[in-house]
């Protein structure tokens, strides 16, 4: 599981056929003071994540191509959750 922040939504004009009508975001992997601690990578959203949200994302393939029903998809990446807020335990 991995903390993101969805920077913005991709389209595509031709791609596999398990991505057809899948809404796919993409996601910069962030530590818990929200800086960048990795590429941006792109990640289907079935909960329809906004911009500048923070998310939860899955990198299990297996899950991933289960939800989307085609075990052949390449997609591995999934939001999962969104952070609506945050508080530091002591």
């Amino acid at each position: 599981m991995l903390l993101a922040r969805v920077d913005g939504h991709v389209v595509i004009s031709t791609g596999h056929p398990s991505l057809k009508a899948q809404k796919i975001v993409l996601c910069t992997p962030v530590d818990e003071q929200g800086a960048d601690t990795g590429p941006p990578f792109g990640a289907v959203d079935p909960i329809g994540a906004g911009r500048h949200t923070r998310v939860f994302v899955t990198t299990d393939g297996s899950w991933t191509q289960n939800t989307l029903h085609d075990m052949t998809s390449p997609i591995r990446n999934q939001v999962m959750g969104l952070v609506d807020a945050e508080s530091i335990l002591p």
